[in-house]
């Protein structure tokens, strides 16, 4: 089973726009490609993720602990999820990539995150539930925020994907989503 995980807690996810919020562009997008829609959301966000989707079926994991950033959300998404591959992106960013995100499914071992331009993107991509839930966890008991860091423990797939969507917004969001260039 392939579930998405949107996480919404930081970003413009509900930003108003003449199509409705990003958030909603975003769950048609991954909803094709996935069995199941989770929603990871702070608690305050309970009633905007149900007014973006109110005809779109999905579950909600809503963040016990505040401030743990996409780390936080992560691991309390696929807490919930029921796939053992997760796709997990970012709920504000509605030029997900359907055909790479199955590319990434099919080349998930631990990770599957795609490259462009030397950057990783951790929020487009696709993880074991079970191994990135350990590596979340580890990741924020050691004091850290970071995406890079929960990479580090779950050595990912890289697949190259040059194209313009996933470069069209910063994935690498902010102070918690440090990433250092991709390496081979």
């Amino acid at each position: 089973m392939r579930s998405a995980l949107l996480l919404t807690g930081f970003g413009r996810a509900f930003d108003p726009s003449e199509s409705g919020p990003p958030l909603r562009a975003v769950a048609e997008a991954v909803t094709p490609a996935v069995d199941e829609l989770v929603v990871a959301c702070p608690d305050g966000r309970r009633s905007a993720v149900a007014a973006a989707l109110p005809d779109i079926e999905h579950r909600l994991a809503v963040d016990p602990v505040a401030d743990e950033g996409p780390v936080g959300a992560m691991r309390t998404g696929v807490r919930v999820v029921n796939g053992g591959s997760v796709a997990i992106v970012a709920g504000d960013v509605p030029t997900v990539d359907t055909r790479l995100l199955d590319d990434l499914f099919d080349a998930c071992e631990t990770a599957a995150v795609p490259r462009s331009d030397g950057r990783l993107h951790p929020l487009h991509a696709v993880y074991d539930a079970a191994a990135v839930r350990v590596a979340c966890d580890h990741t924020l008991a050691a004091g850290s925020g970071r995406l890079y860091d929960v990479l580090s423990r779950l050595d990912p797939v890289v697949v190259d994907a040059e194209a313009p969507d996933v470069d069209a917004h910063p994935l690498t969001i902010g102070s918690h989503a440090d990433v250092a260039p991709a390496t081979d």
